[in-house]
């Protein structure tokens, strides 16, 4: 049973459940069912075991014990909490009676994406190559989209989901520091690379990740209003930050700049202190950066600053990916396959295209490139969405409300918060990402997935949300209902 546990009557009311198949607002019902229903449907959403599967594969995934403690690896533990999560999802939707797994727009598009990496693999330069990027990273990228898509539910989890990503992240840039300082994991003479493999081996791809999940962690610590959280996002922040700085990326630091004025943009509104403050307590860091940190920057529009050749070898890339595109405009070369495409007009070989639009588009051809280009906008939409959602809400509340709960979605506090602070910092991530991906290979990497189903699954319970009010408000004027009936918000 899908479900969305939020109050229904007013702002500080008991709680009711909205799911697939409710009774109508309208009948009556005794104070003494109420409470029992809110008891049961609050055990029931802790405890669902496919959220909790879900849970567990995210901290294996972002944490990677796997890479430090021996033994982990041959356990394969990630795969079987996946596996595990996407049964216990099927058992619970079909004995509910729903399909196995919630399907929008953006699984499908995903799908849409998968399928035109298995119709290219006949036309890769290395077919062998193309099927194990689908078989070993996107099919895992599918299945547990969908599965996000079916158990990220309430507010709650929202929260939960993104705190595990940002304490992840977190401890993977204090680890980078750590080992900057102690002069180990450094590539290129002095750029730190993650303490972990996978997408934060790389100093880029590390700067990336880094980049995208310090947007909700900014957001909490200038829009939450517990004192508990805002000041351990703090301690993540500085951690990410201070990671940044010691990868010397470049993208990073123009996804970080990108970042920095999305959130400023959504606080100076309401809170310019805070703005001001940071601004402050950034300028008063910048000398404590160190001058390697700065030549590298530098070299960002001088050419003449840069010692290692990467900033001429982009460029070179760049052309290369064009001219590969141009050359396989419908099939593409096959995912994954740009870094082993050799042809006697090549300069740079065994690279890749350090641009995900270019990778898409040479690997995969117009119809990846367009499949892919359509996902990363509904992520920009889905987070426009919920903000427009809960802006419409307290215009229809009238001018006397003063309090968020007190919007026509009759959210309580909490949940407003969650779900406002989903959508700017999400968006913020969209932006943050999408900046650095300008300069990465990233198509299928977890990072960008994570984001946009974080950003559809704050959009979708706002509508749900919005459906189920109005329905109930349909339904008031009515006393008692000779018959129930059935309201579908969400299957």
């Amino acid at each position: 049973m899908d479900r969305l546990t939020f109050n229904l009557g007013s702002s500080r009311g008991a709680p009711l459940v909205v799911s697939g198949r409710h009774q109508r607002a309208g009948a009556r019902r005794a104070p003494a069912s109420n409470a029992v229903t809110a008891a049961v449907a609050a055990i029931r959403e802790r405890y669902d075991w496919d959220y909790l599967w879900m849970l567990l594969f995210t901290a294996l995934l972002f944490f990677r014990p796997q890479d430090q403690i021996p033994g982990l690896e041959i356990l394969h533990l990630s795969e079987l909490t996946a596996i595990a999560g996407l049964a216990a999802m099927a058992v619970r939707r079909m004995s509910a009676g729903l399909t196995i797994a919630h399907v929008n727009v953006e699984v499908i598009a995903i799908v849409i994406l998968g399928a035109i990496i298995v119709l290219t693999v006949p036309f890769s330069i290395w077919p062998g190559g193309s099927a194990h990027v689908f078989t070993d990273i996107y099919v895992k990228i599918i299945l547990i989209f969908a599965l996000m898509m079916s158990t990220i539910t309430s507010p709650r989890r929202l929260r939960q989901m993104t705190w595990v990503m940002m304490v992840a992240s977190g401890y993977i840039g204090a680890r980078a520091v750590f080992d900057y300082v102690r002069g180990v994991n450094l590539v290129e003479g002095d750029r730190v690379r993650g303490a972990v493999g996978g997408m934060f081996e790389n100093p880029n791809d590390l700067a990336l990740n880094l980049v995208t999940f310090l947007a909700p962690t900014l957001i909490v610590i200038l829009h939450e209003r517990k004192p508990s959280r805002r000041i351990f996002a703090c301690g993540l922040a500085v951690a990410m930050l201070a990671a940044i700085v010691c990868t010397k990326s470049r993208s990073g630091f123009l996804g970080l700049l990108a970042t920095g004025l999305v959130v400023m943009y959504y606080t100076v509104r309401v809170n310019p202190a805070a703005v001001g403050a940071v601004v402050v307590a950034g300028l008063m860091a910048l000398p404590a950066m160190p001058s390697s940190f700065w030549d590298r920057m530098d070299s960002i529009m001088n050419a003449e600053e840069d010692q290692t050749g990467s900033r001429a070898a982009r460029l070179r890339l760049i052309d290369q990916g064009i001219q590969v595109f141009l050359e396989n405009p419908i099939t593409g070369i096959g995912a994954g396959q740009f870094k082993n495409y050799n042809s006697p007009d090549e300069v740079e070989k065994w690279r890749v295209t350090h641009n995900v639009w270019l990778q898409v588009a040479a690997e995969l051809g117009i119809g990846g490139l367009l499949t892919f280009a359509y996902l990363v906008c509904r992520g920009f939409s889905a987070n426009f969405a919920a903000m427009r959602i809960m802006r419409h809400s307290r215009k229809r509340a009238g001018p006397t409300s003063s309090r968020p709960a007190e919007s026509d979605l009759r959210l309580t506090d909490e949940e407003w918060r969650t779900l406002d602070l989903n959508a700017k910092g999400m968006l913020a991530a969209m932006v943050g990402w999408t900046v650095c991906s300008l300069f990465a290979s990233v198509a299928f990497n977890w990072t960008f997935y994570y984001v946009l189903a974080l950003s559809v699954a704050g959009r979708e319970m706002l509508a749900a949300r919005r459906a189920a009010v109005r329905a109930a408000e349909e339904a008031a004027p009515i006393k008692a209902a000779p018959r129930s009936r059935l309201i579908r918000v969400h299957a």
